[in-house]
């Protein structure tokens, strides 16, 4: 460990740099995609950005993670002006009112820099620091961390952490590699650099990294490992510790410059479940303890920050009261009960409950709504709302509010499930009891969403790899029967495989079984990818999967990176010319379900697409599963809501796959579907039947792998 009060930390970072390129000209500064920028460039970079900025100007600008971003606050720095790195994934909205608050007139005095937070209250805040704040944040990481020989930057720069990192490595003079942030096969790669020792993470990308490489040991060069941006689960610590990885789990907020406290490694064992000490410089109380002693946590420091914007400038080395629960252990460690009880923290982004429940209360048919967290095992916490609805108003539905949400919100805002309550907690003064609206929805099972009707839909995911596919089952089946198909799919693609069961297969049972609309089953596809942050996703749709793959691409075009469908059963388009009879099956599974359950509507539907032989043929103990699925068969034999003359309008790269062993009226289905699709792939797999996708994924796989390798990156 080391005292941070050397040159390379008092200098002002505009300066250090130009030191850096005079005396490290040809060194590496940023390694961004395999681009190296030495120091030299760097500098050069920084002072034309800094261009025809003014003193004391509010400089905002998009600041994804690299070379450019960096040159630009420090030329903006260099010139006396304000930078206000701004995060990606924002709204229109969202950019519009971040950008009414840097319009305000009131600046502390000796800002520098503006990091925006979305607070407590739901409206955005602009943090003011100075050079001499982050400089001090960057003393106390340097003191209480083993000297760096570089850094990786898997944060953005609209967040302080990301700006932490810059910040410490320029003061070090060593480089920083830059990786996506939602990248852990690249972030592998990246910390196995040998010129870098340190990576500042949130849990979520902690938690990727150990699925990736199997908790595996680190690199050998790997000495510290940051760990925050949210409530940091104890098991995920022990996890870490087990396979050797250097965590050093902390607690820190955007208003003290990132970092406030910080587990040293000889404490980490003894005590994962807590934050550590205060970081040199730091000191930290706790408030009003009640008898367990639990209040609030209370900082203070040189790298507190100066106020906010628009709001009067805080008294130089006023405590800072931060909102949080917190206690203190026998030993003076830190063990945060809760971070900023209202806030939720989705995988490292902060979402203010107020900001969602202000969303949803514009919505004409609710009379009132909470939001709250709920625990996810790969995201930390994902925000869920409770509505009531106004009397007389009609129940909009899950996809129709989380359309309205997404109107306004960016994605990871939006709910993941909607519950419907008669009236909210709330006290005498109208304050919302957010524990016990907890209490009254956070029961919904893990791995599964709530839907419209009392109906659910649940997933499997297999591998943990930048590609997002989401497999879509056929009739008769389910997300585990494609377990086999979603392994290979994800090692071969280098993808993270989402499987669905949708309404009416597995464990997505319906609370009344009935014959389901198609644009449900597209409507449930994007309200998962709501609820996992994903923008675009490929669609590998088996059998009916396919017809949905297929209505999905051609209704939410912009949620659709690509698509496959394996023989898509798409009844409208057969015509009289084409010789094909296709199976009768509308009305007479549901009859067969009234009469005799799930398994009559099983074997009826079988019997009648695949004949009498296919059923005969069955052992019992595959009858016995098919027969758990009737209710599948009953939701999709209606054909409803297709839309045959959408299809043109498909404009993602689709891929049509068939058997040459397969159903006869699965061909000329796809030969027809490949014709009115614009550009659409056709490709037919000699040797295979319509349960190949189940049984004998290989050649499947190697078809959809090729076709996902030659579109455009």
């Amino acid at each position: 460990m080391r005292p941070g009060t050397d040159a390379g930390v008092r200098m002002a970072v505009g300066d250090r740099l130009r030191e850096l390129g005079a005396t490290k000209g040809d060194g590496t500064a940023v390694v961004e995609g395999g681009v190296v920028t030495t120091w030299a460039a760097l500098d050069a970079a920084a002072g034309v950005a800094g261009e025809g900025v003014t003193p004391g100007e509010v400089v905002p600008f998009d600041a994804p993670a690299g070379a450019s971003a960096i040159a630009r606050i420090l030329g903006v720095l260099r010139a006396g002006g304000v930078a206000a790195p701004l995060s990606a994934g924002m709204t229109p909205a969202e950019r519009a009112a971040i950008l009414e608050v840097l319009g305000a007139s009131s600046l502390p005095a000796g800002a520098a820099v503006i990091v925006m937070t979305s607070g407590t209250t739901g409206r955005p805040k602009g943090v003011a620091h100075s050079e001499a704040s982050l400089a001090a944040s960057a003393a106390a990481w340097r003191a209480s961390l083993p000297p760096a020989s570089g850094w990786v930057l898997a944060l953005g720069l609209g967040h302080v952490a990301g700006l932490g990192v810059v910040w410490r490595a320029i003061a070090d003079g060593v480089p920083i590699l830059v990786v996506p942030a939602a990248d852990p096969a690249a972030l592998a790669v990246a910390i196995a650099d040998p010129a870098v020792s340190h990576v500042s993470l949130v849990p979520t990308q902690l938690v990727r990294l150990l699925d990736l490489v199997s908790d595996a040991p680190p690199p050998p060069n790997l000495l510290a490992i940051p760990l925050g941006g949210g409530a940091i689960p104890e098991h995920l610590v022990r996890r870490a510790l087990a396979a050797g990885w250097p965590v050093v789990p902390t607690y820190g907020l955007s208003e003290m410059g990132s970092g406030v406290t910080a587990l040293g490694s000889a404490e980490t064992a003894l005590a994962p479940e807590t934050a550590g000490r205060p970081m040199p410089g730091m000191a930290l109380s706790i408030a009003q303890p009640d008898a367990e002693g639990v209040g609030e946590i209370v900082v203070e420091g040189p790298s507190a920050f100066l106020g906010y914007l628009g709001e009067p400038p805080r008294q130089p080395g006023e405590p800072f009261r931060t909102g949080d629960l917190g206690r203190l252990d026998a030993a003076g460690r830190l063990v945060v009960v809760d971070r900023r009880t209202d806030r939720i923290v989705r995988g490292g982004e902060n979402i203010a409950p107020s900001e969602v429940e202000s969303a949803l209360a514009a919505h004409p048919a609710i009379a009132d709504a909470g939001v709250v967290a709920r625990s996810d095992a790969s995201l930390g916490q994902v925000p869920v709302a409770a509505i009531v609805l106004r009397p007389g108003s009609n129940d909009p539905g899950d996809e129709a509010l989380a359309a309205h949400c997404r109107a306004s919100l960016a994605g990871f805002k939006v709910p993941v499930s909607f519950v419907r309550l008669d009236v909210l907690p709330r006290g005498a003064s109208g304050k919302l009891r957010r524990s016990e609206l907890r209490a009254l929805i956070d029961g919904a099972p893990e791995g599964q969403l709530a839907r419209s009707g009392g109906d659910r839909i649940g997933w499997r995911i297999s591998g943990e790899r930048p590609r997002q596919i989401v497999l879509l089952h056929g009739t008769l089946s389910s997300a585990r029967q494609l377990d086999l198909l979603a392994r290979e799919l994800a090692a071969a693609c280098g993808a993270t495989v989402h499987a669905l069961d949708r309404r009416g297969s597995g464990s997505g049972r319906l609370a009344e079984p009935r014959p389901l609309d198609v644009g449900l089953h597209v409507a449930d596809v994007v309200a998962y990818l709501d609820a996992r942050g994903i923008d675009r996703a490929d669609l590998v749709g088996v059998s009916f999967g396919g017809v949905i793959a297929l209505e999905a691409a051609a209704r939410q075009p912009a949620r659709v990176a690509s698509l496959v469908a394996y023989e898509p059963p798409y009844g409208p388009v057969v015509r009289d010319d084409m010789g094909v009879e296709f199976p009768p099956v509308v009305g007479r599974v549901q009859v067969a379900y009234e009469a005799g359950g799930s398994a009559a509507a099983a074997e009826l539907f079988l019997r009648t697409v695949a004949g009498d032989a296919a059923w005969e043929r069955l052992s019992e103990r595959s009858r016995s599963s098919l027969a758990q699925e009737g209710v599948g068969a009953v939701a999709d034999a209606t054909q409803a809501g297709f839309d045959p003359n959408g299809l043109a309008r498909i404009c993602t790269p689709v891929l049509l796959l068939t058997g040459g062993a397969s159903d006869a009226f699965y061909t000329p289905i796809a030969d027809e579907l490949a014709r009115r699709i614009p550009g659409a792939r056709r490709v037919t797999l000699d040797g295979l039947a319509h349960t190949a996708p189940i049984n004998r994924p290989g050649r499947v796989v190697d078809a959809i792998r090729a076709f996902l390798e030659s579109l455009p990156a």
